[in-house]
């Protein structure tokens, strides 16, 4: 990345020359268009990008955002670690400084949006675990705090209420089944826990012409590997072909894999399995497991480079975080 150096190095000029002008404070020094015209352009020509953290400093904030978490994802699954990883290259590339705190209920939250948080932060990033209640607070402290939310399954009112950083819970299921399909499954089981990764299931399905059938659908509790492990002998005990199984979490895949292969099936010979988060443990299973991308480490990216331009005051839209297959031997022809 071009430095104000490099610029006044290339031109033959002041570093302090180019620093007004690419600041807009030149004030009485006085500079020629001609030289005004070939500082910009050079700026432009190295992409030179303004440190954030100095442009925030001059401007009387004070260089540190707020990290706020409630814990999400299963064990193993790294999802917490992954959005905070992302924040925190985000946070290092402008140079501001990480506030870090986490919560678990309502209480502990709105105990830490203290007056220290005022005085310490420019702006916040409340994310993992959503809290239905505490939307309104933020949308309330966000007149007077930058505000950026990380709720991979954001409900129609937070979306309303508050610029989101997510994950794309329908495209998941849907490319998570697509990849079945292609591999030539045509009775593919799943387990829900989330309703639009279940959207996507039933989408893919459709496009392809494939038929819909109840018995497939095994309604989870949640993403643990244990839940997967009853999932899979619910299914196996309702005595109907199967050839693929879409698991919401690679958790959940474990269970099944492990449940199949002691129950006799060949994986991914008789069934081909996929989970979701490509986490460690999608390496780790006995069968490696293909996995949809979490995207939580682009999340933490995108939700520091969204909340950095509030804090500049420019406009910004929510965002919806893609999600890609990772193959592995769980799924293969």
């Amino acid at each position: 990345m071009a430095s104000l150096k490099r610029i006044a190095s290339d031109l033959g000029v002041s570093y302090t020359l180019v620093s007004k002008v690419l600041n807009d404070r030149l004030g009485t020094t006085g500079v020629s268009p001609k030289m005004r015209e070939a500082i910009l352009s050079k700026a432009k020509e190295l992409e030179y990008i303004p440190n954030r953290l100095a442009v925030a400093l001059k401007a009387g904030r004070r260089g540190a955002v707020g990290i706020f978490l409630h814990h999400f994802g299963e064990s193993g699954s790294e999802v917490t670690d992954r959005l905070l990883r992302g924040c925190a290259e985000g946070l290092e590339r402008s140079g501001y400084r990480m506030w870090l705190r986490f919560f678990k209920t309502d209480e502990e939250f709105l105990a830490a949006c203290d007056d220290q948080l005022k005085r310490e932060v420019d702006g916040l990033i409340v994310g993992g675990v959503q809290h239905e209640s505490l939307i309104a607070k933020l949308h309330e402290m966000e007149q007077n705090l930058p505000i950026v939310s990380v709720f991979c399954d954001s409900s129609d009112r937070t979306r309303s209420m508050l610029h989101n950083v997510g994950a794309d819970y329908e495209l998941q299921g849907f490319r998570a089944t697509t990849h079945l399909l292609d591999q030539g499954c045509r009775m593919i089981a799943t387990f829900p826990v989330v309703e639009n990764r279940h959207k996507g299931y039933v989408r893919a399905l459709s496009e392809r012409n494939v038929k819909l059938n109840p018995k497939l659908i095994v309604n989870a509790r949640d993403f643990r590997l244990s839940t997967g492990t009853v999932c899979a002998k619910e299914l196996i005990g309702r005595d109907i072909p199967f050839d693929g199984i879409v698991c919401q979490s690679d958790s959940q895949a474990v269970g099944v894999i492990n449940e199949l292969v002691h129950r006799g099936f060949q994986v991914p010979g008789a069934v081909k399995v996929i989970g979701v988060d490509d986490s460690p443990l999608a390496e780790a299973c006995i069968v490696p497991i293909t996995s949809i991308t979490s995207g939580m480490t682009e999340a933490g990216q995108k939700a520091v480079e969204l909340l950095l331009k509030k804090i500049a005051g420019e406009k910004v839209e929510s965002v919806l975080i893609q999600s890609e297959v990772v193959e592995r031997s769980s799924s293969r022809v």
